[in-house]
């Protein structure tokens, strides 16, 4: 699990107009708050914020140091300028390595798909993201799925899938992850070579035959 360190600082005053002038500073406002404790409204600077998500994922463990003390979180929340794409609040949750959370962990496919290839077959995800309880130190940033060997006969599901220890799937093992799938042009050419001929290749009618059937 990746573990990240971000300085964030405390504030006071709320409300609309300091959060656009927050913002407007490339500076993120944010609440800290879980395990009983009193809510705490923070600052933090945009631009690191982003690399560490990019860089990590959105479950990453953040350790977020507020006036020289270090607290461990998972961003719950966050909202967005849809017009803007950029972060305008974020919730972190404390939490400790062994709490169980439930999140939804990425899905990514890694390989080559060689013998869905020579199948005639393009690969097809249905699942971007797996639903999942786990300890929060065990939380990977993405789930790879190996497509190397997928095909037609063995799409991958989610019992399919290799989980990190402690981590288990809240889906059902029968959902898909990633099929093969045929592609038009495979199929029209599996067609064609099962009638023989396409329609491109059928004789024209004869001019004097379609006259007489006139």
């Amino acid at each position: 699990m990746e573990q990240l360190k971000l300085v964030a600082h405390s504030r006071t005053r709320t409300g609309s107009g300091p959060s656009r002038r927050l913002r407007a500073d490339d500076k993120i406002p944010a609440v800290m708050y879980g395990h009983g404790t009193e809510p705490v409204l923070l600052t933090l600077d945009r631009l690191r914020f982003r690399a560490a998500l990019n860089a990590a994922g959105p479950n990453a463990i953040i350790t977020l140091e507020v006036e020289g003390k270090n607290h461990l979180t998972i961003v719950k929340d966050m909202q967005r300028d849809t017009i803007a794409n950029r972060v305008t609040h974020v919730d972190f949750m404390l939490v400790s390595l062994d709490e169980r959370l439930v999140v939804d962990v990425p899905v990514r496919l890694v390989g080559d798909p060689v013998v869905a290839g020579r199948q005639g077959a393009v690969t097809q995800q249905q699942l971007m993201s797996l639903h999942v309880e786990s300890p929060a130190g065990a939380i990977p940033p993405a789930l790879d799925v190996d497509v190397s060997e997928l095909s037609l006969e063995t799409p991958v599901r989610v019992s399919d899938l290799t989980l990190p220890e402690g981590m288990v799937s809240l889906l059902d093992g029968d959902t898909l992850v990633v099929i093969a799938q045929r592609t038009r042009a495979a199929v029209a050419a599996e067609q064609l070579d099962e009638d023989g001929e396409s329609l491109e290749d059928a004789p024209e009618a004869d001019a004097e035959d379609a006259e007489d059937e006139d």
